[in-house]
């Protein structure tokens, strides 16, 4: 009993832990610092943009994916070059099938795109 009890833990860690045994690659967000309405040129039709990333683990074996606010927000500003996000506001969506056997976490970034 005792010889499969460290084993079993270790193993319980690593699948609790939510990344991949054999491989992990994601960025995942921590801080995000908008610019205000002040810092930019408001205009009245500036226009609102989303912006999504997503990383992935399979089988809590592979992990991979951007699910930073970089990417969301190089995402939401796709064919709007020279503009910001101003009045930003985030969410993550977490989907899980099989008790974590496939999960998605996804950043998604919404605001207005505004002239510095």
């Amino acid at each position: 009993m005792r010889i499969h009890l460290l084993p079993s833990l270790i193993l319980a860690a690593a699948i609790l832990s939510g990344c991949g045994l054999v491989y992990t690659n994601i960025h995942s967000p921590r801080g995000y610092r908008s610019a205000t309405p002040a810092d930019v040129k408001v205009a009245p039709d500036d226009p609102t943009v989303t912006g999504r990333s997503c990383s992935r683990a399979i089988l809590y074996t592979v992990a991979w994916g951007d699910s930073g606010y970089a990417a969301a927000t190089a995402r939401a500003l796709e064919g709007k070059p020279g503009l910001i996000l101003y009045d930003v506001k985030s969410d993550i969506k977490v989907t899980a099938i099989g008790l974590g056997l496939y999960t998605e976490v996804c950043t998604i970034v919404t605001g207005k795109a505004g002239r510095p």
